[in-house]
């Protein structure tokens, strides 16, 4: 995988991977990569992946971007070690990353290295893992003997060894458990083993093995009283009865009926118990005694590291492919969004979207027809995360499906709008502002269907507002669809927005608004489309202080440039 080495004045070096389709870099806390460099735009140039090349474009910036000391004017494809110029910062792009890591990532950001759950040696580990099953028969209330230690020493390094060489065998957590079953069958004289796990999503706690001697597999189901469970996870003790039905500690369940015998323990590593392991017998010449619950005891210790392990592995392999599955939805996302606007003649155009997660539920295009005419969009699905980036994907489709099509804008929108209706949940819509922009005449055809309204901001300053004219897209499939029309004169300026700029919050809850986006334009109305862009975009920011992003923050700016005099 590609990496950006990132080299500021009085900064150390930082690695950055190069991981997404497309990654813009700014000042902007916004973009993929933020630099701290006060000569860098809020929103620079970016890094695009076209097939198995990267390519860097400058996104119209005050100073420019720099390629091996040239100026970039295009996108220009990057090699290794080539060097980019930000302001007073370095980025030296390289095409593989040749870092190693020998550390486990598990899910709450620590980083576990791998020797210390690693029972491959127990020679080596033996005085450690005494000391471990020392503490848990401890906490679990079972009193040894200093004799019995001595005694039972060499049989507890047996049973040690036997546990460890046994469970490496194991590859997932599963298999891992089903073993343990076993060994307890061979450890101690009961007729059926079941070993409950704590879930991290919900903390409930489920049966993940529940075997009978003869069997050694799951099979049917089990009961286990209450009693045992609350004692054993709740408070972190084991139990020993050699008598359940007459044991004054379950006198009020029912659970224990036809048992005789019962051994349960818990499971866990240091103070965290996150299971337990419970064997019990029916039988009358059955009766389990304490150095059963030794032995129960010791197998536990071992095991749990072993179950930790493979929990943790299960853990790091689902959360590694669901970002492999968001990245690649936020890459096909990317793909939907124009490598850039195109140029027209007498135009200054300007798209840029952020979502506020992985991806999101914003859509914006530009089209250009071969008749020369320009379609410019911006919709906004309700909703948030994978489902609206979904429907969004449908939106994008729909739109492309009638662009060349020789009918008016409004007869486009009605049957994206039917399309809509008849294929996604009756809970949802889109908003949408589409508009045919005829560049000749600067004559705009469009059609707002419950989108904020875009302003057109003149030459003079003077402000409209756009309104909607008919109902957001996909909620009746024959609903009645009306448009408008407007006109970009030399200096005037056409802002649309989705509603993560104009319902952005500062820390108190209060709201940027359209009045302040109004005034932002008005006041730059006169910079290029990338520095008004630019100029918005930081005021978002100063207004929110930095406050976490509610919603995608998407913005589609079309400006007709001033006449040129001699």
């Amino acid at each position: 995988m590609p990496t950006l080495i990132i080299k500021s004045p009085g900064r150390a070096p930082e690695r950055v991977a190069v991981d997404q389709l497309r990654m813009t870099i700014g000042r902007s806390a916004r973009n993929d990569v933020c630099l701290r460099d006060p000569f860098a735009s809020r929103v620079h140039a970016e890094i695009r992946r076209e097939g198995n090349i990267y390519f860097l474009r400058d996104l119209n910036s005050a100073n420019g971007t720099y390629r091996n000391g040239l100026r970039i004017a295009e996108a220009v494809p990057l090699d290794d070690g080539d060097v980019i110029c930000i302001g007073e910062t370095e980025l030296v792009f390289h095409e593989a990353d040749d870092t190693q890591t020998s550390t486990l990532s598990i899910a709450d950001g620590r980083a576990l290295p791998e020797a210390t759950i690693n029972i491959s040696s127990v020679d080596r580990t033996t005085s450690g893992l005494l000391e471990a099953i020392e503490e848990a028969r401890q906490r679990a209330g079972v009193s040894v003997a200093p004799s019995y230690q001595v005694a039972q020493r060499s049989e507890l390094l047996a049973l040690i060894s036997k546990v460890g060489v046994t469970l490496l065998a194991s590859a997932t957590l599963d298999e891992t458990l089903q073993q343990i079953a076993s060994l307890v069958f061979d450890a101690v004289p009961a007729e059926r083993c079941i070993i409950m796990l704590r879930s991290d999503e919900t903390g409930e706690l489920n049966v993940r093995v529940a075997a009978t001697r003869a069997a050694r597999e799951t099979v049917g189901e089990f009961r286990v009283s209450r009693s045992v469970i609350e004692e054993v996870i709740g408070h972190g003790r084991s139990v020993l009865t050699s008598d359940a039905e007459h044991d004054p500690r379950f006198a009020h369940t029912t659970t224990v009926r036809g048992i005789r015998s019962v051994l349960a323990v818990p499971l866990g590593v240091g103070d965290r118990i996150f299971g337990m392991i419970y064997a019990d017998s029916p039988l009358t010449e059955v009766r389990f005694t304490e150095d059963h619950l030794k032995i129960l005891t010791t197998l536990a210790s071992v095991a749990a590291i072993r179950v930790e392990n493979a929990r943790l592995a299960e853990e790091r392999i689902k959360r590694e492919r669901l970002e492999r599955e968001l990245q690649l939805a936020r890459e096909i996302q990317q793909r939907f969004q124009p490598a850039a606007p195109p140029r027209i003649a007498g135009y200054e155009l300007e798209g840029i979207s952020f979502p506020c997660y992985e991806i999101g539920g914003d859509y914006y295009d530009f089209i250009l027809r071969p008749d020369g005419k320009l379609i410019f969009t911006l919709g906004d699905v309700s909703g948030k995360g994978t489902s609206a980036a979904l429907l969004m994907s449908s939106l994008h489709a729909a739109v492309h499906a009638h662009a060349f099509s020789p009918d008016s804008a409004v007869e486009k929108v009605r049957e994206i709008n039917r399309y809509l209706a008849t294929n996604i949940p009756t809970n949802r819509f889109v908003t949408l502002f589409y508009a045919e922009l005829d560049p000749t005449i600067g004559e705009i055809e469009y059609l707002n269907a419950g989108h904020n309204p875009p302003l057109v901001v003149r030459a003079s300053g003077e402000v409209e507002r756009i309104e909607a004219t008919c109902l957001p897209l996909g909620i009746f499939e024959e609903a009645p669809f009306a448009g408008g029309s407007n006109r970009l004169d030399a200096g005037d300026v056409m802002v649309i927005y989705s509603d993560g700029i104009s319902e952005a919050c500062d820390e108190q809850g209060r709201e940027f608004g359209i009045e302040s986006l109004t005034e932002v334009v008005v006041a730059n109305r006169h910079l290029s489309v990338s520095a008004l862009r630019d100029q918005i975009e930081g005021a978002l920011s100063r207004f929110t202080h930095g406050a976490p992003a509610t919603d995608d923050v998407t913005l589609v700016i079309i400006k007709r440039r001033e006449a040129q005099t001699d």
